[in-house]
């Protein structure tokens, strides 16, 4: 009996190391995974900077001005004057598109794209 029981004792330590090991093998993989995302994340965060700057340096108002100067006989840009910025309240409101009533949609009469409503 005593030997069935320091067998079923050793039995037993030697899957809680295995247990333990296996265990100890995820948190591992687990870190280096952090680690990875860490690693990924900073690059990331580089890039955007990195992106920030450029965009920065492609919006310096010199370096634009310069541009339309060079390209404004093609793009034929004029300034633009203080009657043209409006409110959106001031904008008209969108056409509603209906169905006309008697059409062979099932949904006759409801929105659609055929006729305009103004």
């Amino acid at each position: 009996m005593v030997r069935t029981l320091n067998v079923l004792f050793i039995l037993a330590v030697v899957i809680g190391a295995a247990a333990v090991y296996d265990m100890k093998l995820a948190a591992k993989k687990s870190a280096n995974r952090v680690a990875e995302l860490q690693a990924e994340i900073e690059a990331e965060r580089d890039a955007i900077r990195h992106l920030r700057a450029r965009w920065s340096e492609l919006n310096q108002p010199d370096r634009l001005q310069g541009l339309v100067e060079r390209y404004n006989g093609y793009l034929e840009l004029e300034a633009m004057s203080v009657k043209q910025i409006v409110a959106p309240e001031d904008l008209p409101a969108r056409p509603v598109l209906l169905e006309p009533v008697g059409s062979p949609d099932p949904i006759g009469g409801y929105a659609g794209t055929s006729a305009v409503v103004q």
